[in-house]
């Protein structure tokens, strides 16, 4: 351990140099599923602590072949900071992912945490999470593996409930179907849902079996009168891909016209009329194919990186990524997250927009000088040719 600790400070002094601010970093690699590692960072906060669980996903080698190097900063243009004192606690380790977790005191102000994750061939990736004391998340869901870092849990599959102080918690279940996100040229701004009406009710005491029977959105609460709690939606088995004909045709509501939809619609799930719309939409059987790949391969790495207390193709980010692709930069500042696409001269502006079902929400800012260039990617998509 005493090894490791000089090692880590002696990467984090040598670094200091080379380092820039959040804020001009490029974090396009958080949502490129070809990257050579991910990092998931999950903070909860209890009565005194805030923990932050993380879990790296190495998909090339080992993940004994890298490591993470913890860093606080003030603010997303400060350049250098100072190495994190607090012990980073590995709980769990496979041949592909590390898991672990951190302990930090409830912060006056907000502050940065950076973990920079490095290879062998010193190549680094940044991943970060604000620390503050009025984050809403205040429990978790796992299971033998260990604590669940995403958004989603399987149907009938059962999971362990655990609130941050051990109190009991209090269950609301939703059966909303949210709606898909308006288009980025919409007059009407996108919303964050601040207060759903419950469908149904339950407790479970801390460390509980929880068995989602139902399809929808699940909140966790200690305290049912203050805005804090912890939100998992569940999902079908195979998600976040998408195989049944029902499952498909939502998401063309995006690339249709409305009587092409209508079409979809009254489908009812059978596969020859599915198909028969499918091709008149792309011209030929080939371009069919190429449609339906790589349109419903978006829409899983949509619903992968941005699911929430909704699918992630329904997401403001999730719809530009399924329709536009990974974009070629990705900046990130206080409040907001800026994507560009340079083939498309187009640059996208979210805005983050929590709420207790989701902290981590953003909403785009519409603006009708987005419409021929959303029309123009839409008819590449029509085409085959995306």
């Amino acid at each position: 351990m005493k090894r490791l600790v000089i090692f880590s400070a002696f990467y984090f002094l040598s670094h200091l140099v080379a380092a820039q601010s959040v804020a001009a970093n490029n974090f396009r690699y958080w949502y490129d599923p070809t990257n050579e590692v991910e990092l998931q960072l999950r903070p909860i906060r209890s009565a005194d602590k805030i923990l932050v669980r993380y879990t790296l996903i190495v998909r090339q080698g080992n993940p004994e072949k890298y490591t993470i190097t913890w860093e606080k900063r003030s603010s997303y243009v400060e350049t250098t900071g100072s190495a994190v004192t607090e012990d980073d606690a590995v709980l769990a380790t496979t041949d592909k992912t590390r898991r672990g977790v951190l302990a930090f005191d409830i912060p006056d102000k907000p502050w940065l945490l950076l973990a920079h994750v490095t290879n062998s061939n010193s190549k680094k990736w940044t991943y970060f999470k604000q620390i503050e004391a009025i984050y809403p998340i205040d429990g978790w869901i796992e299971t033998d593996g260990g604590v669940i870092t995403e958004n989603h849990l399987s149907k009938n599959r059962e999971y362990i409930a655990r609130s941050a102080d051990g109190k009991p918690l209090t269950v609301s279940y939703y059966n909303t179907v949210f709606p898909p996100a308006l288009p980025p040229f919409a007059e009407k701004e996108g919303r964050t849902e601040r207060f759903v009406f419950h469908d149904s009710l339950f407790h479970i005491e801390s460390g509980g079996k929880f068995l989602p029977k139902k399809e929808g959105l699940y909140l966790f609460q200690q305290d049912t009168a203050v805005a804090r709690g912890f939100s998992y939606r569940a999902v079908r088995e195979n998600f976040p891909k998408f195989t049944k004909i029902d499952e498909l045709i939502p998401p063309l509501i995006l690339i249709t016209t409305p009587d092409e939809f209508a079409e979809l619609s009254n489908s009812k799930g059978e596969k020859a009329k599915f198909d028969k719309v499918i091709l008149n939409i792309t011209g030929d059987k080939e371009r069919a194919k190429i449609f339906m790949k790589n349109f419903f391969h978006n829409i899983e790495l949509a619903n992968i990186y941005f699911s929430s207390y909704k699918e992630g193709w329904k997401t403001d980010r999730g719809m530009i990524y399924l329709i536009f692709g990974l974009p070629d930069d990705v900046s990130k500042n206080t409040g907001n997250e800026i994507w560009t696409y340079k083939n498309y001269n187009a640059k996208f502006t979210f805005v983050k927009s929590g709420s207790v079902y989701d902290p981590e929400n953003y909403i785009l800012l519409r603006d009708k000088k987005f419409m021929d260039t959303w029309f123009g990617v839409v008819d590449l998509w029509r085409k085959g040719r995306f």
